[in-house]
């Protein structure tokens, strides 16, 4: 048998050092037969490895190994208890790695007994608890790895996190703030300084703390939001809502080389690529084409993991790199749609418009259901002027999921350009009362109602309301054209002119001059007092964001 085989075997059941019943973690087991390195006061807890069978082979191996060395440290009568200690440690920090957190902290906990002066066992033991959920005993463990080291910034941040946690600023502020001191570009401390001052409703000082964090680490989408909320407070509505728009979840946390190590200590693509995609989540994209190689190089046949560094090699901006991949993913998996995709979107960047939807359209046949790739596919069609078998697949796409607005816009921006203009008004309806939020229908519908070459669909009145709405919360040169192209359809062309000579300069001072130019024939059209009957100049986009 082999020893992975025979790790699967002895992990089917609790794996005791030292004593032959069930492990109880929260109850110290004297270990008997006791080799002469322990004291008579020792007391061991069991260990219980978790169930290996589901890991990748290679984790399998380094659990099996590290368990054989340490059976070998416990049984040999001269190993030393920091040696013993540190054997413990080892098979730990690999199940912490593994996220095997509540098998890891048995070992944590004999690590200290046998050394308890060592900053690692209180330390290690500390994120075993935190990352159970067990806040109680984390903060013990990471005040106690502070008596030990009272200058680790890592441990500062931790437990000032632990300490906001639960309610308790007073006592978490100055670990921040001694963190930040001896370490200035800790974002993470200046985070948890910008935190507190929120809550104390010091939104100056919160403002402070939170955008030196965004400063230190751009990719701490977290901070956005509290930043939002004290600038809200100070009455400064632009800059809240700009940094509501990039709130997200990426966290921030503080310089810590003790789990940067057992970050590295797994020999699993898997494990790899789970960095991978952290990396992805958090913008550090050069981070994640790092760990997907490394992942690639475990598993050198895994399709998906060869899919996702093209996207991260994507995301650096390496297109030749990008193409290699994606091109190797379609040799080993011809029917591989999400890499069918990516190439279309590529393709579809350099302008290749008919590769393009020719790549979109095999990631459809591969998997009816990718909507990502049915989306793409009908916005291409619609922009090569296809517009009939467009607005089939903002149809079926619709069917699939109603809840894709761009859909909906796309099917009667289509529907408009196939002068079913009566069609593309009710779809526009019905698309505001769903979608209330996106002014993009709002906008589409009172362009539609002044424009439309069809009489029974146009409607002046009904366009100024909605044009009045659309620059009332949104003032900018799309908005204002509209504004412009209702006035003149209820007659109003003076006005028309100002507005339109509006939109002109905003995108003049954007340095659009192309665009510009061509926003001209709507002027001379109002000039000459006459309405606009075309609602769109240039093919209209949907905002993702």
């Amino acid at each position: 048998m082999t020893r992975t085989g025979a790790l699967v075997v002895l992990a089917s059941a609790v794996l005791m050092l030292g004593c032959d019943r069930p492990a109880q973690h929260d109850e110290p087991i004297r270990a008997p037969g006791k080799p002469s390195n322990e004291l008579s006061s020792s007391e061991l807890l069991p260990i219980a490895l978790p169930d290996v069978s589901v890991m990748a082979g290679p984790v399998q191996e380094q659990l099996g190994a590290q368990y054989d060395r340490l059976s070998r440290a416990r049984n040999d009568t001269a190993t030393s208890k920091t040696d013993l200690a540190a054997a413990y440690g080892a098979l730990g920090n690999l199940l912490l790695a593994a996220e095997a957190y509540a098998e890891a902290e048995p070992c944590y906990r004999n690590a200290h007994t046998l050394a308890p002066d060592d900053f690692r066992w209180s330390y290690y033991l500390a994120h075993a608890y935190r990352l159970q959920g067990e806040l109680g005993k984390a903060t013990l463990s990471f005040a106690r790895a502070l008596e030990l080291r009272p200058d680790d910034v890592a441990a500062l941040v931790w437990l000032g996190d632990l300490y906001l946690d639960q309610g308790r600023p007073d006592e978490a502020g100055p670990l921040f703030s001694k963190a930040a001191a001896i370490q200035p570009d800790a974002a993470a401390a200046e985070f948890g300084l910008g935190r507190i001052a929120l809550d104390n409703h010091d939104y100056g000082g919160a403002i402070q703390h939170l955008e030196r964090a965004l400063e230190i680490d751009r990719r701490a989408s977290v901070v956005r939001y509290p930043l939002a909320m004290a600038y809200r407070a100070t009455g400064k509505i632009d800059q809240a809502e700009a940094h509501l728009r990039q709130r997200g979840d990426a966290e921030i946390g503080p310089p810590d080389p003790l789990m940067q190590e057992i970050a590295g200590l797994l020999r699993s693509s898997i494990v790899f690529a789970s960095r991978g995609d952290r990396a992805i989540a958090s913008s550090d994209f050069a981070a994640a084409v790092a760990h997907y190689r490394r992942a690639l190089d475990l598993a050198p046949e895994s399709v998906p993991l060869r899919q996702k560094l093209a996207t991260a090699l994507s995301l650096t901006g390496d297109v030749p790199g990008t193409l290699r991949e994606l091109q190797e993913v379609l040799r080993r998996s011809p029917d591989f749609g999400p890499a069918h995709y990516s190439l279309g979107v590529l393709l579809l960047g350099d302008g290749q418009l008919d590769h393009a939807i020719d790549q979109f359209s095999a990631a459809v046949r591969s998997d009816p259901t990718y909507l990502q790739a049915r989306l793409q596919l009908a916005n291409s069609l619609r922009r090569r002027q296809r517009l009939d078998a467009a607005a089939r697949e903002y149809r079926n796409i619709i069917k699939i999921d109603p809840r894709l607005g761009e859909a909906w816009f796309g099917q009667a921006v289509a529907l408009a350009g196939l002068k079913r203009y009566r069609e593309a008004r009710d779809q526009l309806l019905d698309a505001t009362r769903l979608f209330p939020d996106r002014l993009e229908f709002s906008g589409a519908l009172a362009r539609l109602y002044a424009t439309a070459p069809a009489a029974e669909v146009r409607n002046g009145g009904r366009a100024r309301t909605l044009a009045e709405e659309l620059v009332g919360r949104r003032r900018n040169a799309d908005a204002q054209e509209t504004m412009a192209m209702a006035l003149a359809e209820v007659g109003e062309f003076d006005a028309a002119v100002r507005w339109q000579r509006d939109a002109i300069a905003v995108v003049e001072a954007a340095r659009q001059h192309d665009l510009a130019v061509r926003m001209l024939d709507n002027l001379r059209l109002y000039e000459r007092r006459l309405p606009c009957r075309t609602a769109w100049r240039d093919d209209p986009t949907w905002d993702p964001s």
